[in-house]
């Protein structure tokens, strides 16, 4: 694999794990001081608000990021491209914000301070240029950024929400840390681009390309959104807090999984321009093969760790977040190869199917989430819905690719890190037997179950984890 991918590659996986680990130290606080019903709130509200982010952003981040990959090179093209996307952004963010007032004023009255608060989000939109430094493979800048932005936030949570009232305060963190945190992006362009002028015929090329990646865009969401909607409109906010702790969880440690998707893109993109489908073929297997390495020891771990982790982590009040993770756990491997093979097919210009994909998707969520949430199983039913429709969406995936790819490269890594991860289910089945207390048993095996899995892969000398773990060994060697 190439340097700059595996070195692209490190810092967003340094990011994602630190978005990770912060959380870790929130959610139990923000759980007992908010309660389930604030949180509840708190993701009803944000998942109102990410719609809106959705139109402002039009499908534009992923076709940005392949767009400007394809002319990095190039000075007047990229800075072209860059200005073109830019002022698409700034246009549909504008009426998008016309539109959030008067549903903030007229229609959603109930939760106008909320709202108001998250005009900072809505303000972060046009000025987000995390695309552009995505798209010239650039993630050093956007990970620090967004590191220092992600430690500034979580500081602020634990000095300024004291009680359950403070809902509208910890929306209001997060919602200017982002602000700012965009805002800073800016600087840093002036030494990649320079201005050049666009015509409204030179936007309109755009405009079609990026239509044609908004209906996925929202296809996705609406299966990722809406069933929070949905659970707090057809049963309660309290079953939205239950379903959202879960699922949080989930998706904070899927992002490690598929951070090496966000590096792809542009290199994929640009590999398939030169129509070099040797390395494209190359780059998927080992894509693929690291969703294997890290998502079937997290998908075990989860399952037999969710009934100590969620009363330790979540505080009581909670126990419905187990089941809720015991069914999410498969999502480690399917919404991680989901999220790959996405990425691949919009690099290599196949929207249609991956348009088609997320649509069955997103048709399979709504019919289930109705069916389930009607039925009377709330939280579960939706934990269910949202596991039957990614599944179907992979597997659409992985057939619109089997020109590139082969069932053995989905089936080898798979049984070889499941082989190599039994061994975190016989440290947990010996902590269990020894260990009496939930929190201890509970750092305990995670601990000895990172050391024993990577402590095996090493030994078997697995050619994906030495080729990610030498750069650090490198580093360490060169400090000594």
């Amino acid at each position: 694999m190439d340097k700059k991918v595996i070195s692209n590659y490190l810092y967003n996986l340094v990011y994602q794990i630190l978005a990770i680990a912060l959380p870790v130290f929130t959610i139990p606080y923000v759980s007992r001081i908010l309660g389930a019903n604030g949180i509840g709130e708190y993701n009803y509200i944000n998942g109102v608000v990410t719609y809106f982010g959705i139109f402002a952003a039009l499908g534009t981040v992923t076709y940005a990021q392949k767009e400007i990959a394809c002319v990095q090179d190039n000075l007047y093209k990229r800075s072209k491209k860059f200005w073109e996307i830019f002022y698409i952004r700034l246009i549909c963010s504008f009426i998008i914000l016309i539109i959030y007032l008067i549903f903030t004023f007229i229609f959603l009255q109930k939760y106008r301070l909320l709202l108001i608060v998250n005009l900072f989000m809505v303000f972060s939109w046009p000025i987000d240029v995390s695309w552009f430094f995505q798209g010239i493979e650039n993630f050093k800048v956007t990970a620090i950024r967004n590191s220092i932005v992600k430690i500034i936030a979580t500081l602020s949570v634990f000095i300024f929400v004291k009680n359950e009232y403070d809902v509208w305060i910890y929306c209001f963190i997060y919602a200017f840390a982002n602000f700012v945190g965009n805002l800073t992006m800016i600087p840093y362009l002036k030494d990649q681009i320079s201005y050049v002028k666009i015509k409204f015929k030179d936007m309109s090329q755009d405009i079609r390309g990026i239509l044609e990646l908004f209906f996925p865009v929202i296809a996705v969401q609406l299966y990722t959104v809406l069933n929070k909607i949905m659970l707090g409109a057809m049963s309660s906010t309290l079953q939205v807090g239950y379903f959202s702790q879960g699922n949080q969880v989930i998706t904070m440690a899927i992002t490690v999984i598929s951070s090496l998707a966000t590096v792809l893109i542009p290199r994929v993109a640009l590999l398939f321009k030169d129509n070099n489908l040797k390395e494209v073929r190359m780059y998927i297997e080992l894509a693929i093969s690291n969703v294997f390495l890290l998502g079937t020891p997290m998908m075990i771990g989860c399952f037999m760790l969710s009934q100590y982790f969620v009363p330790a982590f979540f505080g009581k009040g909670y126990e419905p977040v187990i089941n809720i993770m015991y069914i999410l756990s498969p999502m480690f491997i399917i919404l991680g190869l989901g999220s790959l093979l996405g990425s691949i097919l919009i690099a290599i210009n196949r929207q249609k199917q991956y348009t088609f994909a997320v649509s069955i998707a997103a048709i399979c969520n709504l019919l289930l989430n109705f069916i389930f949430i009607k039925a009377g199983y709330g939280a579960e039913g939706v934990a269910i819905a949202t596991l039957a429709s990614e599944l179907a969406s992979t597997i659409i995936q992985m057939i619109y690719l089997r020109d590139l790819t082969h069932m053995s490269i989905y089936i080898k890594p798979f049984l070889k890190y499941m082989c190599i991860s039994f061994v975190i289910v016989i440290i947990a089945i010996i902590a269990k037997t020894f260990v009496k207390n939930s929190l201890v048993l509970l750092v305990l095996v995670i601990l000895f179950s990172i050391i024993g899995y990577f402590s095996c892969l090493f030994i078997f000398k697995d050619p994906i984890f030495i080729q990610e773990a030498t750069p650090f060994i490198s580093k360490l060697g060169k400090k000594k």
